[in-house]
This record gives C-alpha cells, structure tokens and sequence, in this order.
C-alpha cells in the first residue's frame, strides 16, 4: 500500500468539534484501513456501539466505490467532522460515485445516513458525504 496520511487540527484533536483527514492510494486494500482509522476516530471522541459501526461501514463503501474506479496513483481523501450533532463524512476521489448511481454503497448511504449529497470538484474529482446524528 502507497503513503498513508493521517491528519488532525481541531479545538481537540481527540474529542468532538474535531476535523480529521486520512489521505491514502486508490489501492485494494484502502476500505479496510479507513474502517479501522474511523472506528478509531469516532470511538475516540466518545462515539461507539451501533452508531460507531455505522459511521464505519459506510465510509468503507464509499472508498470501495472510489478504489473500484480509480488506479493505484489516484488518491482517496476522507474527512470526518464530529461535534455534538454527530458525524460528517465526505469522501473525495476519482471514482466515488456520481449522482444518481446504481452502486450499492450510495443506496446503503441514502436508507442509514441522516443526510447525504454529492458535488464535483473544479479538478474533476467527486466528494460524497453522509451525516450519521448523534443526538435523538
């Protein structure tokens, strides 16, 4: 596997209100290192059980969807916001799914996300994001 980046800034890197950003190859392989960095992530600023799970599993359908179309020098960049509210993930790449899609992935986002979209990026590049609430 290609570079690894993991990267925090946030009023506290390791609690809610924090940005987090992991950078890594469109490379077989990249699905199941995000599941394991956002499960991670989300537990550490106090999030776990289902909705843990949840976060987890469709981030690593989204980077599957991008790692599917893109090639090895492609980059897949994931951002996860998480504040009082709940989770923000957006996936940035190549091959992330476009709008309206058939993959499997954006009709699991669109049934178990508390909201969802997708735009296009001026260098071509798609991001796809989801909101999971925390609160009831």
């Amino acid at each position: 596997m290609g570079e690894v980046r993991d990267l925090t800034s946030a009023r506290s890197a390791r609690g809610r209100g924090a940005e987090h950003e992991l950078s890594l190859p469109a490379e077989p392989g990249a699905a199941r290192i995000v599941r394991h960095w956002v499960m991670r992530v989300v537990a550490a600023a106090g999030i776990g059980g289902a909705l843990n799970q949840l976060v987890e599993v469709l981030t690593a359908e989204l980077v599957s969807e991008a790692v599917k179309t893109g090639t090895p020098e492609d980059e897949v960049d994931v951002r996860l916001h998480i504040d009082d509210d709940g989770v923000r993930v957006a996936v940035t790449g190549p091959g992330t799914p476009a709008l309206p899609s058939t993959a499997t992935s954006l009709a699991l986002v669109e049934v178990l996300s508390n909201a969802w979209g997708s735009s296009r990026g001026r260098d071509g590049q798609r991001t796809v994001w989801f909101d999971v609430a925390t609160a009831g």
